[in-house]
């Protein structure tokens, strides 16, 4: 399962994986990844959660599925093999969430004999027509409808919602939506569309036949055996997935999908279900799965052990992707143009899904308390693309992204365990430790053991509990078996314990016996967190130019490291490999700082050189040159390091900057550098600004384009609005909403209809800025009837079934509309005080006021019953 992406702009924290900041004037830039950096107070210490106790052993599971889609219902028949997996048994529990039962049989043949059962709305509890042995195999059949609209469940922070099934937009109503259905599994939501044992150490192969109206494309697990016209206008599609897998990791997707076929080894299929729209744009999203494939086959010595790879875009979905065995699911934030593309693309979900069907569907977490033996992976997987395929400069940087994450996380108060049985509730192991710092452990374990053991390890993994479920200690097993180190330690500190070293490092060379120490001192509070045992290398570089490496062991609070050099170490880099998971404050003069940037190729090394160097940039002339020089480096993190370290530069220095910036503007090839060098424009704007802007304009990037766009409104009001105006006709959301921001700044009246035209052009996240920005416009300079309209919008937004958020910020516009009726009505009735009558201009206003207020109170009421959230509840209230 992939967190959910973050949008920039949003004034409001969420408890989720998607973090959202929305001002009166969103910026319209980059989807940053993000896990999970808001949590709730710490709650009491969970009780023991073991894995699910095996009692019947699910061998097959064959489903038969249609859908009402007025009633949002599924009509569904099972058949489900099954096996006692070790005692006797003459009863079991089957989960169920939420249905209407209507048969309960045992299969003979072709005859199916009613059983007793007691259903409880959550489990199907089985009595069986006699005592079965592990020996016995039998098949129940269950006939039932799944309502999951009628669900009363509570999803997480990383997957918003835990009914199952999801039916988006099923009457049509909103023309600018399409039909679909599709499924979310993950943890235990299978069961809230099929019965089944609902756990990750089950393992079931599967069937399932679908039957939709002809117009629609099916898509789920493993091949298409056949399709049949049934005469009806209906047509039933029937897919097996031959291995077996967890019941979590089944999928449907139904839709009116574009599907774009390619190939792996020019024999497996893999292809690519889009909106029609996207149909050209579907090679470019996802074009470089089948180079995934091979990849990740050959670095683990196992090729891709699935009968096909598919990957689909659904809208409202309420996560970022799903990694469902040979089906993945993503939500429409994959869905970009060529164009979009060139800034934001969604390469690293890609890649995080795929290594998933290694790590997760292959090899599966016994219990989610183990989460991390997939998430983990599948994080550190987009390290391992990405070291490929563009170098390890731009690997490090995403998982220094990663590790701020996790950061956040812990300063935020969450402090646990990597591998947590004592979590509330499955949802609660999606976070920022699972994810970011999983694959910050991993990558420390690969440094320790070496590329080639590590990855003989990760296969020996494979292959020895490849279709089974699994614990940290099998991995530990597995890596112990082929490195032959104990690797206890390592586990017991990075998986079995909460949190972090924090370090400092201190240097001291005594001249008179040529000795160089390296002091260091774990500083974390040792009655939480464990002291660490930390094998590291430190390199010393010395004035001939060459460069000594040592490696040392930390294992105590407080260690004093010596070693013997003829002359003093000209600068010395402390875990030269820049691996360790860890808060480092090493102590060295400014000079050293900028001796490492110079001298490093290393992205962490350069960066971290940069953050010391800012402290001295007014007080330091060789500080402030490194930083200058560092906006030409060839690492773009290390360009975008240095840009934000220009607004503490000293003026002194603006002549250089400037020059600079303009280059940066206009020549670099990164889109996220042009754009952020644009940004810091208008501070040094002069002539040449306003013409470089406008060509900026014609940029291929969409990031430079509305940077471009706001940097010249800034300098050039006049001008900016003119080419505001031209841009009206955009393709693209984020230019589109930059226009209407900027009209919003502006006060320019005669836009309404330029802002309601955005309701049909708008989609996803993007939607929460366009809310923002429509009711400010509309509470600032609208009309009443422009006002009417914008609630509407406003009102469908806040009565759809989607995720939370959504809701708060529509409900937040209707809000703000309502206060400035309000306002308005207190401004006339401060006009005549306790004068008992008003001009009959003023009066005629104040009905209609309160009119609008008592409609908009309507609408309040109404989702005061539907919609449960706390926050929007507040927000109601």
């Amino acid at each position: 399962m992939k967190r959910l992406l973050a949008v920039a702009a949003v004034s409001l924290t969420f408890t989720s994986c998607s973090l959202l900041n929305i001002g009166s004037e969103p910026e319209p830039r980059k989807v940053v990844e993000l896990d999970t950096l808001h949590v709730e107070e710490p709650s009491p210490r969970q009780p023991y959660k073991a894995a699910e106790t095996r009692v019947a052993d699910l061998i097959h599971t064959k489903l038969d599925v249609k859908f009402d889609w007025e009633k949002q219902y599924l009509y569904g028949k099972a058949w489900l093999d099954f096996t006692p997996y070790f005692y006797d048994m003459e009863s079991f529990k089957i989960d169920a969430k939420g249905f209407d039962v209507n048969e309960v049989s045992l299969v003979s043949g072709s005859d199916r004999n009613p059983v007793d059962y007691n259903y409880d709305g959550s489990q199907i509890e089985v009595y069986l027509d006699s005592a079965y042995t592990r020996n016995d195999t039998f098949k129940l059949f269950i006939e039932y409808t799944a309502k999951p609209n009628e669900l009363e469940l509570k999803g997480s922070s990383a997957i918003s919602d835990a009914k199952g099934l999801y039916f988006i937009n099923p009457l049509g109503e909103n023309p600018n939506k399409p039909k679909q259905i599709w499924t979310q599994g993950e943890p235990e939501s299978s069961s809230c569309w099929f019965p089944t044992i609902d756990s990750p150490n089950e393992k079931t192969t599967q069937e399932i036949s679908i039957t939709v109206q002809e117009k629609y494309k099916t898509l789920s697990n493993g091949k298409l055996q056949y399709s049949s016209l049934n005469g009806d206008g209906t047509r039933t599609d029937v897919w097996a997935q031959e291995k077996r897998h967890a019941p979590y990791l089944f999928m449907m997707a139904v839709g009116e999908f574009a599907v774009v076929e390619d190939s792996w080894r020019d024999s497996m299929l893999v292809d690519y279900y889009v909106e029609p729209e996207y149909e050209e744009h579907a090679q470019a999203i996802f074009g470089d799965t089948p180079e995934m494939i091979e990849f990740y086959s050959e670095l683990f010595d196992y090729p891709y052990p699935w009968a096909k790879y598919s990957q689909v875009v659904v809208r409202d979905y309420v996560s970022g992707a799903m990694e469902n065995t040979s089906a993945v699911i993503f939500g429409e934030f994959a869905q970009k143009t060529k164009r979009e593309l060139i800034d934001n693309s969604p390469e690293d979900v890609i890649a995080h899904e795929l290594i998933h069907h290694w790590f997760g569907d292959l090899v599966t977490c016994e219990s989610w308390a183990n989460l991390p033996l997939n998430e983990s992976f599948a994080t550190y997987g987009e390290y391992l693309w990405r070291e490929y395929k563009y170098g390890r400069a731009s690997a490090d940087m995403h998982l220094h992204q990663d590790l701020q994450g996790y950061l956040r996380e812990f300063d935020s108060g969450k402090h646990v365990d990597l591998i947590r049985f004592n979590h509330d509730k499955p949802g609660d192991m999606f976070d920022g430790h699972s994810y970011a710092k999983g694959g910050r452990v991993l990558h420390m374990l690969r440094k320790y053991l070496g590329d080639e053991a590590f990855f003989a390890g990760l296969s020996h993994y494979l292959k020895e509990n490849k279709y089974e479920p699994v614990e940290i200690h099998q991995l530990r097993l597995a890596m112990e078996e082929v490195s032959g180190r104990d690797l206890n330690w390592f586990f017991n500190q990075w998986f079995l314990d909460e949190g972090h070293p924090q370090l400092t490092v201190q240097y001291d060379y005594i001249d008179s016996t040529g000795v160089q120490k390296v002091m260091v001192t774990q500083d974390q509070d040792a009655t939480e967190f464990p002291i660490y045992k930390l094998p590291v290398i430190v390199a010393f570089h010395m004035s001939n130019g060459a460069t000594i490496e040592r490696e040392i062991e930390i294992d105590s609070l407080e260690q004093t490291f010596s070693f013997d050099f003829r002359s003093e170490p000209e600068w010395i880099n402390f875990d030269m490999e820049k691996m360790l998971l860890a808060e480092i404050d090493e102590q060295k003069p400014v000079e050293d700082w900028v001796a490492q940037y110079n001298e490093s190729s290393l992205f962490y090394a350069k960066l971290t050189a940069l953050n010391e160097i800012q402290k001295h940039l007014r007080k330091n002339d060789e500080a402030a040159k490194t930083a200058i020089a560092a906006l030409d480096d060839s690492i773009s993190g290390i360009q975008e390091k240095a840009l934000s370290m220009l607004k503490v530069m000293p003026a002194e220095y603006d002549t250089t900057v400037v020059g600079k910036l303009k280059k940066l503007s206009k020549n670099d090839e990164d889109s996220e550098v042009r754009s952020t060098a644009i940004n810091l424009l208008p501070k040094y704007a002069d002539e040449e600004v306003v013409p470089l802007l406008e060509n900026a304009l014609k940029d291929s990037s969409y990031y430079v384009l509305v940077s471009a766009l706001d940097a010249l409104y800034k300098i050039a009001p006049e001008k900016g609005l003119e080419k505001a105006g031209e841009l009206e006709g955009s393709e693209n959301g984020e230019v589109l909403m930059t226009v209407a921001g900027i009209y919003l700044e502006e006060g320019v009246e005669g836009k309404q209809d330029y802002f309601l035209s955005l309701d049909k052009k708008i989609k996803g996240f993007s939607r929460i800025s366009y809310m923002s920005l429509l009711s400010n416009y509309s509470a600032e300079i609208g009309s009443d009837q422009f006002r009417d309209k914008a609630l509407k919008i406003l009102d469908k937004e806040a009565n759809a079934d989607q995720q939370w958020f959504v809701l708060y910020y529509a409900v937040d516009g209707m809000v703000r509309i309502r206060d400035a009726y309000q306002t308005e009505l207190e401004t006339i009735n401060e006009k005549y005080g306790e004068e008992e009558s008003m001009e009959q201009e003023d009066a005629d206003r104040v009905k209609a006021i309160e009119a609008k207020l008592a409609d908009i109170e309507d609408k309040f009421e109404v989702l005061r019953e539907k919609i449960e959230h706390p926050r929007v509840q507040m927000l109601l209230n």
